[in-house]
């Protein structure tokens, strides 16, 4: 039992020192963020929940790395990150039909079409990431698409 309990303190341990802390921040899209103190301590959190706003051209959106690690399961649907500045790297999910046949083989050639976001992470704050369609844009220089924050609510992180 001794063992077992040992090593479940130490699993914990490992995860908090590894790099599964997410951090996000504000685009330019979104809201202003939420003030915050100017030493960050804490931590928010990132969603990838789908929940954005079709009406305005947002789609889900994968976070695939926080500051250059690789953001956690793939499955997740949360990622948590310390307060302060992150760089998260983001794949878009957006729906198949909004793409004409052509469009879709381009996407579809196993291109890097990811992009970075820059954003500050707010205590006790989840910020909602997604993937704006710029339907104007093209795909060969990936302006179809950016990441964005789309939504900030103040909830506990612990």
């Amino acid at each position: 039992m001794k063992t077992s309990t040992a090593f479940c303190l130490t699993l914990a341990a490992l995860s908090l020192a590894s790099g599964s802390t997410v951090s996000l921040a504000s685009s330019p899209q979104a809201e202003q963020a939420p003030p915050t103190a100017s030493p960050a301590t804490g931590c928010g959190r990132i969603s990838v929940f789908d929940v954005a706003p079709r009406n305005q051209d947002i789609y889900r959106a994968r976070l695939l790395e926080i500051d250059g690690e690789l953001a956690g399961p793939t499955g997740a649907r949360s990622f948590r990150a310390s307060a302060g500045h992150h760089t998260l790297k983001v794949a878009e999910l957006i729906d198949d039909y909004e793409f004409d046949d052509v469009q879709l083989r381009l996407r579809g050639q196993g291109r890097d079409l990811s992009k970075t976001l820059e954003v500050d992470v707010a205590p006790d704050t989840t910020y909602m990431l997604g993937a704006k369609f710029n339907e104007r844009g093209s795909i060969q220089d990936k302006s179809y698409w950016d990441p964005v924050i789309y939504q900030h609510n103040p909830e506990p992180c612990k």
